[in-house]
């Protein structure tokens, strides 16, 4: 049977890793998952399938949501490298 030492590093993890730490990384998760949904609204803004509609999601509003984004994650490493 081979050893468990070492092992418990080793597990899958569902964060992303940071390119900076090597280490997984939830503000870069919610970061990039928040974009993919915000980029497929603004894909998909103003298609009507049969009975199901999609509201208007113009630029702006794309912008407006990837900024404050942004800024959540700009203010997350900063406050990490304070520590």
């Amino acid at each position: 049977m081979p050893s468990q030492k070492g092992q418990e590093n080793k597990s899958k993890s569902f964060w992303l890793k940071d390119p900076k730490t090597d280490k997984p990384s939830v503000t870069l998760t919610m970061f990039v998952t928040g974009f993919v949904v915000a980029l497929f609204k603004l894909l998909t803004s103003g298609i009507s399938l049969a009975v199901v509609s999609s509201a208007p999601f113009t630029g702006g509003d794309f912008a407006a949501v990837v900024g404050a984004l942004g800024a959540i994650y700009t203010a997350r490493k900063h406050t990490d490298k304070q520590k």
